[in-house]
Parts: structure tokens; C-alpha cells; sequence
């Protein structure tokens, strides 16, 4: 109730309440009004009023007076409210002055009397009934002017018309008392009014304002709930994202760290130890913590540098950062933007890292698959191209030579069909392995061809016969038994030589020579090798046949 009246306007809440107030003094009136009939009856047959005057003026105010409690009755049965309360009021200051006017007819029934004693009282009780309205009801100045008009004012006007009529000065006397006591009790009622509908108005408005702040209170708290249920579930998310994500201020001290974060980088106890603290703080902790370890972590050299380039930036940063991290090596994709507030200031960075370790090591396994021999783990036949394309570009500007040796294993197909292709796959791999310890310079290839061919790319060499010696340590390498399962099995290769540039300019056509080589030194007994001329161009029917 009190809430549906907070949002009725002050000025209608005020006159309801005053009204309200009007109501609650004038309960019992009615009564009031009989006990002062019977004062006046009183003092009206001393005065030697006939007795049916008196008796059908108090059968009036009997009437005029249950006609009042009736009503108040019925008032009290409704209820007040800002929808009939002015109404209500109208009705009740009607009855109230057809009663109060019966007391100022009085003086109609006082008109003959001399100036004595009688009209000194009724003066008296008249004047009571209009102080006693002014103070009681206080709130509703209007209605004690309508008391004081229809009570007091006949008896003013009848004293002053006396007066004129008789010079008695007994009646002007009266009626200046009158005119002096209704100003003094009109200008103190005036004042109580004033001062009764100021409290209402200073006491309704105290409680829209104790009601717009516990409003404003309510409203806070909920804004708080909801910012405290917001930050909590924006820090779970956060903390359930695999991702890292982190906040930093222009000093590059953390204002915000996840878990991840937290976990798989910094080292942290919880999401709270790195506020306020730089990653430089961690990173030097761990240190120490190891100090014996110098590559115990090694991630995050350059850290400063990047964020000073992201604040620099209108636009993100993103970038790939490895190293080691409590002796693991990791890599991570991060991502940094300006971290930029409401009013467009910014205020540090913002940024996210992804470990993406496993996806690099994935990457790299399936680079080197494509490009490696799975068996035997060397360069495969587009790795040794790519290569050798490259040799070949270099060798032209320093206008060097180089060699590509082209191998090929003799009887591995019968080691195959007698003991199984998984001995022909040791063999393969063994030779491998011999291979990678006769050509040891970092420079040169040793390649998978493919099935029991070998290509060797020698860069740098002076004449054919550096590629010659290498050549013969391979045979003579190849040349011991090769010890698989408990069996000594032996084998053989023909190797083919093509230099640059001599034998060719371009990859497929080296490649092709040292081949047309190789397979003469098939032709002439195997277990050799022999350099390419002009003489084994046209050879491709004997290649067949082989």
C-alpha cells in the first residue's frame, strides 16, 4: 500500500493524507456538536428563549449531527482514496456547515434579547466551536473558514448591526471582541495549518526519498549480483577455456590470468599471484628455482619487446614464440591486441596463446613423411630434386662442379624371393645406414631413390675423381656380408657418376646419365662404377633388357 501511494504525485499524496487526517479528528464530532446543543439550550432559556424555539432548534442539530456520524460512518465503511477522497471531503464540509450553521443561527433567537449575560456566553460557545475547529482541524484550513463564516461572522455582523441600531456600546464591544478574536484565531490557525501540512508535505517527501534510495539500493545490489554473477562466470569460462588469456597493464604487470595460464606457463599457485606482477617475475623465480638448469626456461625472451610493438599497433598482433617452459620445449600461437577502455584510452594488452607443440611436432612429421623414405629415413626422390635444383643454382654462380651418384643394389630380388621382402627391407636399411657413414658432409644428400636404388648429391667437388673415391668407399662398404637374422648375406651395387657440368645442366638430365652410367656398369660385370660419356646416351634398349 505504502508503495502504490509512493507512486501517487506528492501534491495529491499530501491533500489525500491531509484529508485522511481531517476525517480521523472529526470521528467524533457529531457527539461534540449534541453536548454543545445542550450547552446552548442552556444558556439560551436563561436568556428567556421560549421553550419550542429551543426545542425545534435542537430537533435541527439532532438531525444535522446523526446526518454526521452517519456519514462519517459510511466513510469509514468506503475508505479513502485519491479517487473519492476530495469528494468524500466536499460532502463532509457540507454537513459540517449546515451543523455549525445552526449554532450561528442563534443569534436570530438572541435578537430581542437585551445586552446582558446570555450574549456574552453564546458568544463564548460560539467561539469555542470555531477554535476548536481551527486547531483540530488544522489540515484543512478551508473547511474552519467555512466554520468560522456560518458560526462566528452572524454574531460579529448581529453585535455590529446592535450597535447601530441601539449605540448600545455593550454590542460594539462584542462585536469588536468578535472581529479582534477571530482575527487572532484565524492568523494562529493559519500558522498550525501552515505548520501540520508542512510536516505532511517535509514527512511524504523524506519518504520518497528514503524510498528513491532504497530503490537506488535495491538496484545497486542487483547490479552488483549480476556484475559479481557476470565476473564469476566470465572467470569460469575463462578458466575452462584451454586456450591461455591474460590482461596486462602499461607497465606489463598481469591485471587478469586464467588457468591455463597459469598452469602451463607461469607456474602460478592460483589465478590471483600473477595481479600486479610481470611475467619477467616468474620467469626469474623459476630460474632460481633451477639454477643449475639454465635451459629449465627459456620461453618468452623477447616478451616485453612484443608487447611494446602490440601497444604500438592499431591493429592485433599474432605470432609464433618457442622455447622452453620447466624443461619443456613448447611452441605457442599467440595472439595481442590493445587492451582499450570505455572512453577509448588504452590501458595495456590483451591477448590469448594457444600450445600448439604437438601440432608443430604433427606438421614437422608429416613435412618429413613427405619427403623422406619411410623405410629407410632418407630424402626421398622430390627431396633430392628440390636439392639438387638448388645445388645446381649455387654451382652456377660460384661456377663449381658437382656429382650425383646413382646407385643400384645387385641380386637383392633373389635375397627377396628366397628369404622374404622383410629381409630385403633390413638389407635396404643397413645399406642406408652404411651410406650416411661413408657420405658425412652436411652439404651432400644421400637419397632413397626408390625399391633398391640410391642417389648420392655430392656438392663441391673439384674433379670426377673426388666423386670416384667416394664411389669406392661405398662399394667397398657395400662389398662386407650383411648379418640379418643369424644369415651373412652378401651383396653388391653398380654405381653411375654424372658431374656437373659436364654431363648435364638440369636436374633430369643429370639424373638421367648417371642412370645411363649405372646400368653400364651393370653391363660390364657389376660391383663398379663408371662415370658417363657420350657413348651410353643411346643405351635405353640395354636399360630394358637390364
Amino acid at each position: 500500500m505504502k508503495d502504490e501511494q509512493i507512486r501517487i504525485p506528492l501534491d495529491d499524496r499530501v491533500r489525500l493524507i491531509r484529508i485522511q487526517v481531517f476525517f480521523k479528528n472529526s470521528a467524533g464530532n457529531a457527539l461534540s456538536f449534541l453536548v454543545g446543543g445542550v450547552l446552548f439550550v442552556l444558556i439560551l432559556r436563561s436568556a428567556g428563549v421560549p421553550d419550542d424555539s429551543l426545542l425545534a432548534w435542537f430537533a435541527l442539530l439532532i438531525l444535522a449531527s446523526g446526518a454526521l456520524a452517519l456519514f462519517q460512518r459510511h466513510v469509514n465503511r468506503v475508505g479513502l482514496s485519491i479517487d473519492n477522497a476530495d469528494r468524500l471531503y466536499r460532502i463532509r464540509t457540507l454537513l459540517g456547515g449546515v451543523t455549525c450553521a445552526l449554532y450561528g443561527a442563534t443569534v436570530v433567537l438572541l435578537s430581542d434579547q437585551p445586552a446582558g449575560i446570555a450574549h456574552t456566553f453564546a458568544f463564548i460557545a460560539a467561539s469555542t466551536v470555531v477554535t476548536v475547529s481551527y486547531m483540530a482541524y488544522a489540515t484543512m484550513f478551508a473547511y474552519c473558514l467555512t466554520v468560522n463564516a456560518v458560526t462566528l461572522l452572524p454574531f460579529t455582523v448581529f453585535y455590529l448591526y446592535r450597535y447601530f441600531t441601539s449605540s448600545d456600546a455593550f454590542f460594539l464591544l462584542m462585536g469588536l471582541t468578535a472581529i479582534l478574536w477571530q482575527i487572532i484565531v484565524t492568523a494562529k490557525a493559519l500558522l498550525a495549518s501552515r505548520s501540520a501540512v508542512g510536516a505532511i508535505t517535509l514527512n511524504e517527501r523524506l519518504r520518497d526519498e528514503m524510498a528513491e534510495r532504497r530503490l537506488i539500493a535495491e538496484a545497486l545490489k542487483i547490479s552488483e549480483d549480476q556484475s559479481q554473477r557476470l565476473a564469476s562466470m566470465l572467470r569460469l569460462m575463462c578458466d575452462n577455456v584451454p586456450d591461455m588469456i591474460w590482461a596486462k597493464d602499461l607497465e606489463n604487470r598481469y591485471l587478469f590470468a586464467n588457468k591455463a595460464l597459469c598452469e602451463q606457463l607461469l607456474n602460478a599457485a592460483n589465478t590471483d599471484e600473477p595481479v600486479g606482477k610481470t611475467f619477467d617475475f616468474f620467469v626469474q623465480r623459476e630460474r632460481e628455482r633451477h639454477p643449475d638448469d639454465p635451459q629449465w626456461l627459456t620461453y618468452g625472451q623477447y616478451s616485453q619487446d612484443t608487447d611494446r610493438h602490440t601497444i604500438g599497433r592499431d591493429e592485433p598482433t599474432t605470432f609464433e614464440e618457442s622455447g622452453r617452459v620447466c624443461g619443456r620445449f613448447v611452441t605457442l600461437d599467440v595472439h595481442q591486441a590493445r587492451f582499450v577502455n570505455s572512453r577509448g584510452v588504452v590501458i595495456g594488452t590483451v591477448g590469448c596463446a594457444r600450445d600448439i607443440t604437438e601440432r608443430k611436432a604433427s606438421e614437422a612429421l608429416v613435412q618429413h613423411l613427405a619427403h623422406h623414405d619411410v623405410l629407410t629415413d632418407l630424402p626421398n626422390r622430390a627431396l633430392l630434386s628440390d636439392r639438387l635444383r638448388q645445388a645446381l643454382a649455387q654451382a652456377r654462380r660460384d661456377h663449381g662442379k658437382l656429382a650425383v651418384v646413382f646407385l643400384d643394389l645387385d641380386n637383392l630380388k633373389p635375397v627377396n624371393d628366397t628369404l622374404g621382402h622383410a629381409v630385403g627391407d633390413l638389407i635396404l636399411k643397413e645399406v642406408a645406414r652404411r651410406l650416411r657413414e661413408v657420405v658425412t658432409r652436411q652439404s651432400d644428400t644421400v637419397s632413397r631413390f626408390g625399391g633398391d636404388e640410391f642417389v648420392i648429391l655430392l656438392q663441391r667437388v673439384n674433379t670426377g675423381q673426388d666423386a670416384s673415391v667416394v664411389a669406392d668407399k661405398i662399394l667397398d662398404t657395400l662389398s662386407q656380408p650383411f648379418s640379418i637374422n643369424q644369415l651373412a648375406i652378401n651383396i653388391s651395387a653398380s654405381i653411375g657418376i654424372a658431374i656437373f657440368p659436364e654431363h648435364g645442366e638440369d636436374v633430369d638430365q643429370l639424373l638421367r646419365n648417371a642412370d645411363a652410367a649405372m646400368y653400364c656398369a651393370k653391363h660390364e660385370g657389376r660391383n663398379c662404377s663408371r662415370f658417363f660419356d657420350a657413348s651410353m646416351a643411346p643405351m635405353d634398349g640395354d636399360q630394358e633388357s637390364l
